[in-house]
């Protein structure tokens, strides 16, 4: 069932992308795209140096809508592989955004959150690595709730955000407390973003509601990042108290990452270094990843991305593996 879901998830994407009569009947004022991943994968260490694997890896689909001037809507749904190596649909995004002023938007319904969405954007390869936050599970990328975001001056914009915590492909459960975050973003020149982000996330160490010991996650973050001329550069400091909810262990990391587009040419340079000590009172327990890779894309739409990945758990040996990655947009 999965396979002919993802069979037919394809054939609808290729007929949005080819055909403007099929976007004009999903909707007149809406616009459907979406992009997927694809790995081929050789193992180089003595763990893994029998593997060789074609992988599909994620594929969105997102339809945006515009309402209204001051109104308009996102639903994405997203299918990727699950430990038991099930394809599953999942539903990402579904929420409204209404923007009240020139200063103030409000964003209600299942949405992404706000600790590592916008320096992202400035890393802009998740096709080929996450964020270190996303890669080590400090926060749930999308989660159902409200936020809003608030714009004091040209360079400082103040987010907040109240959700579930649990995540966007979880259950909702009472077990668990809710989520708050606040993130301040300062631009004081043209293509320099800096983040700080503070959040709470409740949860229940023994998973019984009859208990009254409801814990609190407490998540900083600064995250710095720069574009402009083809380079951009950035990286993270992240702690987390109560890491994946597990009382009384805290975690910390950083990640730093660079791109640079050759002028002119259709190819681009890419590398991430990403470190995470999920309990800082143990040692020998750091996991670390190590990404560097080349894009080239011979035209709109479709990138192809050769990449070395090399990935450690505390005093394990490291676990190297090359990559052929496909990432096509439409």
């Amino acid at each position: 069932m999965s396979r002919r879901l993802i069979a037919a998830s394809m054939a609808v994407a290729l007929i949005a992308t080819f055909s403007t009569q099929a976007r004009a009947q999903v909707g007149g004022n809406g616009t459907l795209k979406g992009w997927a991943y694809f790995d081929l994968t050789k193992g180089l260490s003595d763990t893994n140096d029998d593997v060789l694997t074609y992988r599909f890896r994620r594929i969105y689909f997102t339809y945006d809508m515009q309402f209204s001037d001051d109104i308009k809507g996102r639903f994405r749904t997203d299918v990727s592989q699950m430990a038991d190596g099930k394809y599953t649909p999942f539903m990402k995004h579904a929420y409204v955004d209404w923007r009240s002023s020139d200063m103030l938007s409000l964003r209600f319904g299942q949405q992404g959150t706000l600790l590592f969405g916008d320096i992202e954007g400035v890393w802009g390869y998740r096709a080929v690595a996450k964020t270190m936050q996303d890669q080590f599970k400090v926060r749930s990328s999308a989660d159902f709730g409200m936020s809003g975001a608030f714009t004091l001056t040209d360079m400082i914009t103040v987010k907040a955000m109240f959700s579930n915590g649990n995540g966007y492909n979880k259950k909702d459960d009472d077990t668990y407390g809710k989520a708050y975050e606040v993130q301040g973003l300062f631009t004081p020149i043209n293509g320099l973003l800096v983040t700080a982000h503070y959040g709470i996330n409740g949860f229940d160490p023994d998973n019984d509601t009859s208990t009254d010991n409801n814990e609190n996650t407490t998540t900083m973050d600064l995250s710095v990042g720069y574009t402009g001329e083809g380079l951009a550069v950035g990286g993270s400091y992240t702690t987390q108290s109560n890491f994946s909810f597990t009382d009384g262990v805290n975690g910390s990391g950083y990640w730093v990452f660079g791109r640079y587009s050759l002028s002119d040419s259709p190819i681009s340079f890419m590398a991430t270094y990403q470190s995470w000590d999920p309990d800082t009172d143990t040692d020998d327990d750091t996991m670390t990843k190590l990404l560097a890779g080349v894009d080239f894309t011979p035209g709109k739409g479709l990138s192809i991305i050769p990449n070395f990945v090399q990935t450690k758990s505390g005093n394990d040996d490291a676990v190297n593996s090359v990559n052929l990655t496909f990432y096509w947009k439409w």
